[in-house]
């Protein structure tokens, strides 16, 4: 979704597209199962927020039983328990390591398979890298080897490459009496120092857990495997079975319209799959070129800068952008209107500077806003009074990701995942999964994250002004304009919507944060187009509306506690995603 809103490329972004997008060119194809980040690092007007924060940028990569059914590939059941220290446990566990143990607690999980073997603990574990929390799960062997390591959550906006699994691979086999040192058995990842010792230390900690606390005490290994409680989630994951060794992942990231767009494809011909990331990225290329408000020399620029005059004769690409985004403007009762773009200029939110308008101003401005004034006979568009001038951000990144869409499918691309700065279409299913899971963060709470969707087939796309606002003489206002009162939003914290295309879902995401829960009530009563679409709306008050027709994984969501992935600093939607490289 516009992930939660729309901002323009800081310096700091870009640092992180040159060290990232080099690292992933850099790679040989991988066998990833779902995306990284859908959110929030977008590209227009971001206010400078990092002495509040902190500059950090969050990929969820696993959820919980993703994480264990990572470590635990063969496993029927997952058992746990919470193994507080003793004393002397706490004791015999810090002699293994450099350093003091700090926490009491281990939350321990246990693998059986079908015959009832035993096989293999795992900890999901949290250390601290440069600055934020990092969250990862450690699978050991029945003899205190490492089986696996994983990342589940990364918060830091540098060092992302400690997640990938050709480092990771360094863990495996390796047992507590290993030292777990930089340049002793661990290769350092180059400008990812601290979040490399950090990985070493978590590790350690967790074989030295293992190793004191069940290896040491068979008989307590003996008793929670005999009464231990059975974590359900784990057997609730049902995975279709398919020929995923047949087929070879092919990933790739670029910049393009401002913010960062990723495109994961599995195909049985890599080739293949890379000219078809090749095609997918040029057409968003050729998208941008024809309907950015950026451009000066875009088929969209030259529209507005002709308004209330003569037409212009556009390109099939932009004649059916425009159509849909008509289209949706009046299913959506005017709340999703690109005509806003007067709007947007006045409040000064595509620029440096911004200003509280008068009443004056709002009132003189209204003739401008009005998408019925978007006139269009065959391949000629005009705007009907001057001054009006169009943005497409409400769907444009939508709109772009259907496109890039259409030619994955037309090189024979049947799995695989678009996400576009939080604007996420899912093709298909990963190998070895239902679907594309994606976790969705709770607007109310901005640390936690409601629940995951589970996607084949479909787009989701969120929107929200809790962290993306503007600051005009001290007060907090929404990037998101009301094309009916020419304001700022109000009343509404976020909105998710999971439609069967991008753009629909781009436009419903933005048109609920204007209309709230009435927005709801018009989904519900629409038996055409809007009845596709499933959609959550939080108000500013922390109550949570649905459509009728969600499915029970949006319904599961909404019922969720927020303290799903406590200290998780995930952006408005997620792609959880099993790194294989």
């Amino acid at each position: 979704m516009p992930s939660w809103c729309l901002l323009q490329v800081s310096s700091k972004l870009l640092c992180l597209k040159k060290a990232f997008i080099h690292h992933l060119q850099g790679s040989a194809p991988t066998a990833l199962c779902v995306l990284v980040v859908v959110g929030c690092v977008s590209a227009h007007n971001r206010p400078d927020q990092s002495h509040k924060r902190g500059d950090f940028y969050t990929t969820t990569y696993l959820s919980h039983a993703e994480a264990l059914r990572t470590v635990f590939p063969d496993a029927k059941k997952v058992l746990f328990e919470e193994a507080y220290l003793s004393v002397a446990e706490r004791s015999r566990i810090e002699k293994h390591l450099p350093e003091r143990l700090r926490q009491g607690v281990f939350k321990v999980y246990f693998g059986l398979r079908e015959s009832g073997e035993f096989d293999g603990y795992a900890v999901i574990h949290e250390e601290i890298g440069k600055f934020k929390l990092f969250t990862f799960v450690v699978g050991v062997e029945p003899d205190g080897t490492v089986r696996r390591v994983a990342v589940m959550v990364y918060r830091e906006s540098r060092g992302g490459e400690v997640a990938r699994r050709r480092f990771l691979t360094q863990y495996d086999g390796k047992s507590v009496k290993a030292p777990l040192s930089i340049n002793r058995d661990i290769i350092n990842v180059t400008g990812a120092t601290m979040s490399v010792n950090s990985m070493n230390h978590g590790v350690k900690k967790v074989l030295a857990a293992v190793e004191v606390l069940y290896r040491g005490q068979p008989d307590r290994l003996r008793r929670v495997l005999e009464e231990g409680q059975e974590l359900k989630e784990f057997a609730a994951l049902d995975f279709p079975s398919g020929a995923s060794d047949e087929l070879q992942r092919v990933f790739e990231a670029r910049m393009l319209m401002g913010t960062l767009c990723e495109i994961e494809a599995w195909s049985s011909d890599p080739s293949n799959g890379r000219r078809a990331l090749d095609e997918a990225f040029s057409e968003i290329e050729s998208v941008d070129r024809a309907l950015s408000d950026y451009r000066p020399d875009s088929e969209l620029s030259l529209i507005s800068r002709r308004a209330g005059s003569e037409a212009v004769q556009v390109s099939p690409r932009t004649l059916g952008f425009l159509d849909r985004a008509l289209a949706l403007a009046k299913a959506t009762n005017g709340a999703s209107d690109i005509s806003i773009g007067p709007a947007v200029d006045l409040w000064g939110f595509r620029g440096p500077t911004r200003k509280l308008p008068s009443e004056i101003e709002l009132q003189a401005l209204r003739p401008r806003v009005d998408y019925r004034k978007i006139l269009m006979s065959g391949n000629q568009v005009r705007l009907e009074t001057p001054g009006m001038r169009l943005d497409p951000g409400a769907i444009g990144k939508g709109y772009a990701v259907d496109r890039a869409v259409e030619r994955l499918r037309q090189f024979g691309v049947e799995k695989a995942l678009v996400n576009f700065s939080g604007t996420i279409y899912a093709l298909g299913f990963p190998p070895g999964r239902a679907g594309w899971p994606v976790a969705i963060r709770n607007p109310t709470r901005p640390d936690t994250v409601l629940g995951t969707l589970c996607l084949r087939d479909e787009a989701v796309s969120s929107s929200g002004g809790y962290e993306k606002f503007v600051e005009i003489d001290g007060e907090r206002f929404s990037h998101i304009i009301s094309p009916r009162t020419l304001r700022p939003v109000e009343g509404v914290l976020g909105t998710t919507v999971r439609a069967p295309s991008a753009t629909l879902a781009d436009a419903w995401s933005t048109a609920l944060m204007v209309l709230g829960t009435d927005g709801i009530r018009l989904l519900d009563q629409d038996r055409q187009e809007p009845n596709q679409v499933e959609a959550m709306v939080v108000t500013v008050d922390g109550a949570r509306h649905r459509s009728e027709n969600c499915r029970p994984d949006l319904v599961a969501s909404l019922a969720q506690k927020s303290e799903v992935h406590p200290r998780t600093r995930a952006f408005a939607v997620v792609s959880a995603a099993e790194l294989k490289e």
